[in-house]
Formats: structure tokens, sequence, C-alpha cells
């Protein structure tokens, strides 16, 4: 997407402004990769004046490290890290890079200076589904949550062979196998169930494939042109660039009309132009 198609750093502010107006309380930077922004630091000053209750971050770390400094002035504490595996060759051939160490180290330096962590790992069968008691150890010693994902059918994932998928049901058989899982109580619109073990170790599963939470989804997505979507799973949206303040709350009117009661089997946009 060329630059210029970008919603600006204030009318970010002011569309988050109004949302909040009308109710919203969290809300969270993702992507693709939100640290590759140029204006991110312009987006987060705009944003700082809201004061939003809950502001947080995805990213695949690579390019943390450095942003800590930046996020904590800004006030944005929660932090999702993607980290499909702790195996160097693994990670490469999954994310085409070999950051691994980079990423373990912002981990690390994040968690030492007080950012609320969560890990995300998206589980495929044959390539890192070995690796969940692994990943809940690293999670543990870091005294962060760890959260597994059922691949969704989002995109590049439409193409990829159908045994990949490892869902919730098998990551809880495996993971009883090594621990005594204790549920934990959660608001009704989140999107993952989640567990505590004897051990201390705090696991999230998001099973999005298998145990659609769409009857209770309270999220909206918000696209790097402006694009409002109701749904990850849904192609349509409302362009809010160019909207008088009345249209725009004339368009969120429409948008909230849009969330699904029923999940669609998958949809072909790139997760990363929607916020995956």
């Amino acid at each position: 997407m060329p630059p210029k198609e970008y919603l600006t750093a204030m009318e970010y502010a002011t569309i988050v402004g109004e949302l909040m107006e009308l109710g919203i309380e969290s809300v969270r930077l993702t992507g693709g990769e939100p640290l590759l922004r140029k204006d991110l630091p312009e987006i987060l000053a705009a944003l700082a004046p809201l004061k939003i209750p809950r502001l947080g971050l995805t990213t695949n770390g690579s390019r943390l490290l450095s942003f800590l400094p930046l996020l904590a002035r800004y006030g944005v504490w929660r932090l999702n890290i993607s980290l499909d595996s702790l195996n160097p060759d693994t990670f490469a051939a999954i994310s085409r890079t070999e950051n691994l160490g980079r990423v373990k180290e912002a981990i690390a330096t994040a968690v030492k200076e007080g950012f609320r962590v969560k890990l995300n790992m998206v589980v495929m069968r044959g390539i890192n589904d070995h690796e969940l008691v692994p990943m809940v150890e690293y999670a543990k010693s870091l005294g962060v949550e760890v959260r597994f994902l059922e691949m969704m059918r989002v995109g590049y994932a439409c193409h990829l062979p159908r045994e990949r998928f490892f869902g919730a049901a098998e990551m809880l058989t495996h993971l009883c196998q090594h621990y005594e899982l204790k549920p934990v109580s959660r608001p009704r619109d989140s999107t993952s169930f989640n567990f505590v073990t004897s051990c201390g170790a705090k696991i999230g599963i998001i099973a999005s494939e298998s145990q659609p939470f769409c009857g209770h989804c309270s999220r909206w997505r918000l696209s790097a042109d402006g694009v409002l979507r109701a749904c990850l799973f849904e192609e349509a949206g409302i362009s809010l660039k160019g909207l008088s303040k009345q249209e725009r709350y004339f368009v969120y009117r429409q948008v909230l009309g849009m969330k699904p009661s029923v999940r669609s089997a998958e949809v072909h946009h790139a997760m990363y132009q929607i916020g995956g």
C-alpha cells in the first residue's frame, strides 16, 4: 500500500477518540508489523492525550528492543509478541529470518522493564506442535502468559494443507499429559480460554476455528487506509476517509450492525492487511 493511502496520526486520534466516546476502552496497534511504520512516534503522540484505558501493541519482536523506550513513554505497556518456535531452525523456516536471539532478548528486556507481555504461538502439525511444553516452560520462566492459537483460514493459510491444522482439543490433551490445568474465568468477550498450572504457568488457547466466539466478540478492525470492518473474517468494510464527523458516526452504527453471529469458513484477504 502506498504510504499516501495511510491514515494520518491525527486521523487515527480522531477516530479512536470518537470510538472511545461510544464505549471503546481497549485499542491495539497491530498489522502486519506496526513497528515498521515510520510515523509510529507521531501516531503514539497523537493517541496519548486520549488516555486510552488499555493501549497495546502486537509485534513479531524483531524490532522491539529499540522501541521499548518509545512505547513506555506513551504508555503502551501491553505487548502481544508472536513467537512460533524456540528452535532456531524452525523459527527461521516460519519467519524467514534468523532473529530468534534478538526476539528473545527483546522479550526478556520488556518483562524486566515492566511491560505486560503475552506470547502468541500458532500451532501447526508437523512443524511446531511438539513445542507446546517447551513454550510453556519458557513463558513460565519469564512469568508471562503463553497463548496457543489454532491456525486460521485467512489469506495465505487458506492454501496450506488441512493436515497442518492442530486443534485446541489436541492441544489440551497434550498439555494435560504434563500439567494439571485449572480453568481461569475470563470476560465474556475474551478471545481465549485460560488456565493456570500447579507450577504457576499461565496458558491461554484461542480456538477460533474449532470453537468460534462470534456471538460475543466485541472487536472491530481499522485498516491502515481507514476501512472499518466488523470482523477479521469479513471482506466487507466501510471507509472513514474524507467523511465528516456526522458521517463517521453513521458509519459506526452501520458497522455495528455488520457484526456476524456465525463465522465464515475462510477469507482470502491477507491477514496483515486487516490486523492479524
